[in-house]
Protein backbone atom coordinates (compact mmCIF):
# COMPACT_ATOMS: atom_id res chain seq x y z
CA UNK A 1 0.00 0.00 0.00
CA UNK A 2 2.61 2.30 0.61
CA UNK A 3 4.44 1.56 -2.04
CA UNK A 4 1.73 2.56 -4.38
CA UNK A 5 0.59 5.38 -2.68
CA UNK A 6 4.24 6.69 -3.77
CA UNK A 7 4.18 5.92 -7.13
CA UNK A 8 1.07 7.97 -7.42
CA UNK A 9 2.39 10.83 -4.97
CA UNK A 10 5.73 10.99 -7.20
CA UNK A 11 3.89 10.72 -10.58
CA UNK A 12 1.90 13.47 -9.18
CA UNK A 13 5.04 15.71 -8.02
CA UNK A 14 6.65 15.12 -12.05
CA UNK A 15 4.18 15.86 -13.65
CA UNK A 16 2.79 19.29 -11.84
CA UNK A 17 5.78 20.46 -10.36
CA UNK A 18 4.70 19.58 -6.60
CA UNK A 19 6.36 17.38 -4.04
CA UNK A 20 3.47 15.30 -3.97
CA UNK A 21 2.22 16.39 0.24
CA UNK A 22 -0.84 17.70 -1.27
CA UNK A 23 -2.01 14.74 -1.97
CA UNK A 24 0.11 12.50 0.05
CA UNK A 25 -1.45 13.79 3.14
CA UNK A 26 -5.00 13.18 2.77
CA UNK A 27 -4.08 9.39 1.10
CA UNK A 28 -1.96 8.33 4.36
CA UNK A 29 -4.61 9.94 6.60
CA UNK A 30 -7.34 8.11 5.09
CA UNK A 31 -6.90 5.32 2.96
CA UNK A 32 -5.00 2.75 5.50
CA UNK A 33 -8.15 2.96 7.98
CA UNK A 34 -10.41 2.64 4.91
CA UNK A 35 -8.68 -0.71 4.23
CA UNK A 36 -8.80 -1.62 7.82
CA UNK A 37 -5.37 -0.75 8.73
CA UNK A 38 -4.41 1.90 11.93
CA UNK A 39 -4.79 4.99 10.92
CA UNK A 40 -1.83 7.45 11.20
CA UNK A 41 -1.57 10.54 13.15
CA UNK A 42 -1.21 14.14 11.20
CA UNK A 43 3.05 13.99 13.25
CA UNK A 44 3.35 10.92 11.45
CA UNK A 45 2.26 11.70 8.21
CA UNK A 46 4.38 14.68 8.55
CA UNK A 47 7.35 12.30 9.38
CA UNK A 48 7.07 10.85 6.22
CA UNK A 49 5.78 13.04 3.86
CA UNK A 50 8.45 15.09 4.75
CA UNK A 51 10.69 12.19 3.30
CA UNK A 52 8.76 11.56 0.76
CA UNK A 53 8.47 15.21 -0.56
CA UNK A 54 12.25 15.42 -0.89
CA UNK A 55 12.84 12.54 -2.77
CA UNK A 56 9.57 13.55 -5.17
CA UNK A 57 11.16 16.85 -5.97
CA UNK A 58 14.94 15.77 -6.56
CA UNK A 59 13.72 12.64 -8.97
CA UNK A 60 11.48 15.48 -10.76
CA UNK A 61 13.51 18.10 -10.74
CA UNK A 62 16.00 15.59 -12.40
CA UNK A 63 13.73 14.47 -14.96
CA UNK A 64 12.56 18.13 -16.21
CA UNK A 65 16.46 19.35 -16.40
CA UNK A 66 16.71 16.91 -19.45
CA UNK A 67 14.55 18.85 -21.02
CA UNK A 68 16.00 22.47 -19.83
CA UNK A 69 12.86 23.58 -17.85
CA UNK A 70 14.70 24.54 -14.57
CA UNK A 71 15.13 28.52 -14.33
CA UNK A 72 18.20 28.97 -11.81
CA UNK A 73 17.67 32.24 -10.95
CA UNK A 74 13.81 32.11 -9.94
CA UNK A 75 15.02 29.11 -8.11
CA UNK A 76 17.69 30.84 -5.84
CA UNK A 77 15.78 34.11 -5.33
CA UNK A 78 12.60 31.53 -3.76
CA UNK A 79 14.72 28.63 -2.83
CA UNK A 80 17.13 30.26 -0.36
CA UNK A 81 14.90 32.02 1.51
CA UNK A 82 12.45 29.30 1.84
CA UNK A 83 14.97 26.95 2.55
CA UNK A 84 15.86 29.29 6.14
CA UNK A 85 12.20 30.07 6.65
CA UNK A 86 11.49 26.03 6.46
CA UNK A 87 13.97 25.06 8.87
CA UNK A 88 13.09 27.72 11.00
CA UNK A 89 9.28 26.10 11.21
CA UNK A 90 10.37 22.86 10.97
CA UNK A 91 12.27 22.97 14.36
CA UNK A 92 9.89 24.74 16.34
CA UNK A 93 7.03 22.23 14.53
CA UNK A 94 7.31 19.52 17.82
CA UNK A 95 5.00 22.06 19.83
CA UNK A 96 2.44 22.32 17.77
CA UNK A 97 -0.64 19.88 17.75
CA UNK A 98 -1.89 17.58 15.23
CA UNK A 99 -5.18 20.12 14.82
CA UNK A 100 -3.35 23.14 14.55
CA UNK A 101 -0.71 21.60 11.89
CA UNK A 102 -4.38 19.87 9.86
CA UNK A 103 -5.73 23.84 10.14
CA UNK A 104 -2.38 25.15 8.55
CA UNK A 105 -2.31 22.78 5.92
CA UNK A 106 -6.32 23.48 5.46
CA UNK A 107 -5.78 27.19 5.10
CA UNK A 108 -2.38 26.90 3.07
CA UNK A 109 -4.32 24.59 0.59
CA UNK A 110 -7.57 26.68 0.48
CA UNK A 111 -5.04 29.93 -0.36
CA UNK A 112 -3.72 28.10 -3.13
CA UNK A 113 -7.12 26.90 -4.99
CA UNK A 114 -8.29 31.00 -4.88
CA UNK A 115 -5.38 31.14 -6.38
CA UNK A 116 -6.01 28.66 -9.47
CA UNK A 117 -9.23 30.32 -9.83
CA UNK A 118 -7.73 33.46 -11.63
CA UNK A 119 -7.36 33.61 -14.96
CA UNK A 120 -3.97 33.45 -16.90
CA UNK A 121 -3.51 34.55 -20.02
CA UNK A 122 0.29 32.25 -21.62
CA UNK A 123 1.71 32.97 -25.16
CA UNK A 124 0.90 29.89 -27.82
CA UNK A 125 4.58 29.61 -28.68
CA UNK A 126 6.83 27.48 -25.71
CA UNK A 127 8.86 30.49 -23.88
CA UNK A 128 12.43 29.92 -23.46
CA UNK A 129 14.66 30.23 -20.25
CA UNK A 130 16.34 33.28 -21.39
CA UNK A 131 13.40 35.12 -21.81
CA UNK A 132 11.77 34.86 -18.46
CA UNK A 133 11.41 38.06 -16.09
CA UNK A 134 10.01 38.25 -12.41
CA UNK A 135 10.19 40.51 -9.20
CA UNK A 136 12.98 39.67 -7.05
CA UNK A 137 11.35 41.11 -4.05
CA UNK A 138 7.95 39.63 -4.90
CA UNK A 139 9.73 35.99 -5.14
CA UNK A 140 11.88 36.72 -1.78
CA UNK A 141 8.61 37.32 -0.02
CA UNK A 142 7.15 34.33 -1.75
CA UNK A 143 9.65 32.10 -0.43
CA UNK A 144 10.18 33.49 3.40
CA UNK A 145 6.20 33.62 3.82
CA UNK A 146 5.33 29.68 2.50
CA UNK A 147 8.66 28.42 3.79
CA UNK A 148 7.48 29.10 7.75
CA UNK A 149 4.24 27.65 7.30
CA UNK A 150 6.04 24.73 4.78
CA UNK A 151 8.22 23.91 7.62
CA UNK A 152 5.61 23.48 9.92
CA UNK A 153 3.12 20.82 8.41
CA UNK A 154 6.20 19.41 7.18
CA UNK A 155 5.75 19.96 3.08
CA UNK A 156 8.22 21.93 0.66
CA UNK A 157 5.30 24.06 0.03
CA UNK A 158 4.55 23.73 -3.63
CA UNK A 159 1.37 23.19 -3.47
CA UNK A 160 1.37 26.90 -2.48
CA UNK A 161 4.30 28.17 -4.53
CA UNK A 162 3.25 26.90 -7.76
CA UNK A 163 0.30 29.04 -8.33
CA UNK A 164 2.39 31.64 -6.69
CA UNK A 165 4.79 31.27 -9.18
CA UNK A 166 2.05 31.24 -12.52
CA UNK A 167 -0.07 33.71 -10.99
CA UNK A 168 2.17 36.52 -9.14
CA UNK A 169 5.46 35.77 -10.76
CA UNK A 170 3.82 35.15 -14.12
CA UNK A 171 6.41 32.22 -15.11
CA UNK A 172 5.43 30.12 -18.19
CA UNK A 173 3.41 26.61 -17.15
CA UNK A 174 6.56 23.94 -18.08
CA UNK A 175 9.24 26.53 -16.57
CA UNK A 176 6.86 26.92 -13.39
CA UNK A 177 6.90 23.35 -12.84
CA UNK A 178 10.53 22.29 -13.68
CA UNK A 179 11.71 25.91 -11.25
CA UNK A 180 9.20 24.32 -8.80
CA UNK A 181 10.76 21.27 -8.01
CA UNK A 182 14.12 22.66 -7.62
CA UNK A 183 12.78 24.96 -5.53
CA UNK A 184 11.26 21.98 -3.69
CA UNK A 185 14.89 19.85 -3.45
CA UNK A 186 16.03 22.97 -0.98
CA UNK A 187 13.11 23.88 0.80
CA UNK A 188 12.04 19.81 1.59
CA UNK A 189 15.56 19.21 2.26
CA UNK A 190 15.60 22.14 4.64
CA UNK A 191 12.74 20.52 6.18
CA UNK A 192 13.53 17.23 6.45
CA UNK A 193 17.22 18.39 8.52
CA UNK A 194 15.23 20.21 10.74
CA UNK A 195 13.32 17.01 11.79
CA UNK A 196 16.39 14.54 11.54
CA UNK A 197 16.77 15.78 15.02
CA UNK A 198 13.42 15.51 16.80
CA UNK A 199 12.52 11.72 16.01
CA UNK A 200 9.95 12.81 14.15
CA UNK A 201 10.31 10.25 10.98
CA UNK A 202 9.33 6.65 10.72
CA UNK A 203 12.13 5.98 8.84
CA UNK A 204 10.88 2.28 7.75
CA UNK A 205 7.82 2.99 6.53
CA UNK A 206 9.05 6.45 4.78
CA UNK A 207 11.69 4.47 2.66
CA UNK A 208 8.97 2.32 1.22
CA UNK A 209 6.83 4.67 0.25
CA UNK A 210 9.67 7.06 -1.54
CA UNK A 211 10.78 4.03 -3.41
CA UNK A 212 7.54 4.80 -5.19
CA UNK A 213 8.02 8.74 -5.48
CA UNK A 214 11.01 7.61 -7.23
CA UNK A 215 9.94 5.98 -9.71
CA UNK A 216 6.61 7.67 -10.91
CA UNK A 217 8.31 10.78 -10.36
CA UNK A 218 10.38 9.70 -13.48
CA UNK A 219 7.41 8.52 -15.31
CA UNK A 220 5.31 11.95 -14.23
CA UNK A 221 8.06 14.10 -15.64
CA UNK A 222 7.93 12.15 -18.70
CA UNK A 223 4.02 12.74 -19.21
CA UNK A 224 4.83 16.63 -18.53
CA UNK A 225 6.11 17.60 -21.71
CA UNK A 226 3.85 15.51 -23.74
CA UNK A 227 0.83 16.90 -21.24
CA UNK A 228 -0.74 20.70 -23.11
CA UNK A 229 -0.19 23.92 -20.19
CA UNK A 230 -3.74 24.13 -20.17
CA UNK A 231 -4.27 20.67 -18.71
CA UNK A 232 -1.81 20.38 -16.45
CA UNK A 233 -2.88 23.56 -14.68
CA UNK A 234 -6.50 22.29 -14.82
CA UNK A 235 -5.13 18.70 -13.15
CA UNK A 236 -3.14 20.68 -10.67
CA UNK A 237 -6.25 23.06 -9.58
CA UNK A 238 -8.56 20.46 -9.18
CA UNK A 239 -5.66 18.07 -7.21
CA UNK A 240 -5.42 21.19 -4.55
CA UNK A 241 -8.88 22.07 -4.69
CA UNK A 242 -10.44 18.62 -3.33
CA UNK A 243 -6.96 18.22 -1.24
CA UNK A 244 -8.56 22.03 0.52
CA UNK A 245 -11.94 20.77 0.65
CA UNK A 246 -11.11 17.32 2.48
CA UNK A 247 -8.83 18.89 5.09
CA UNK A 248 -11.27 21.81 5.55
CA UNK A 249 -14.18 19.96 6.13
CA UNK A 250 -11.97 17.56 8.43
CA UNK A 251 -10.76 20.65 10.09
CA UNK A 252 -14.00 22.02 10.60
CA UNK A 253 -14.87 19.48 13.02
CA UNK A 254 -12.11 19.78 15.07
CA UNK A 255 -11.67 23.44 15.14
CA UNK A 256 -12.82 23.67 18.68
CA UNK A 257 -10.11 21.36 19.81
CA UNK A 258 -7.51 23.26 17.96
CA UNK A 259 -4.47 23.48 20.83
CA UNK A 260 -0.92 23.89 21.31
CA UNK A 261 0.89 21.51 22.96
CA UNK A 262 1.71 21.86 26.90
CA UNK A 263 5.02 21.87 25.96
CA UNK A 264 4.83 25.20 24.10
CA UNK A 265 6.09 28.27 26.61
CA UNK A 266 2.28 29.80 27.00
CA UNK A 267 1.90 33.59 27.56
CA UNK A 268 -1.50 33.87 28.49
CA UNK A 269 -2.99 34.33 31.89
CA UNK A 270 -4.34 31.03 33.94
CA UNK A 271 -7.86 33.02 33.04
CA UNK A 272 -6.98 32.39 29.11
CA UNK A 273 -6.41 29.18 29.69
CA UNK A 274 -10.02 28.59 31.43
CA UNK A 275 -11.81 30.40 29.21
Amino acid sequence: MLFGLGLLGGGLSGLLGIGGGIIMVPLLLYVPPALGYTALGMKVVAGMTTVQSFAGTLSGALGHQRFKRIHWPLVGAIGIPMTLASFVGSRYSIYASEDLMLLIFAIMALVASLLMLMPKIEQLAEARLEDVRFSFPLAVTIGLLIGTAAGIIGQGGAFLYVPAMLYLLHIPTRICIGSALAVGIFSSGAVLLGRLGSGQIPWQDSLILVAGVIVGAQLGSLLSQRTPRVVLRRILAVVIFATALKIGINVYGEFGQVTVSENFPSLLSPACHMA
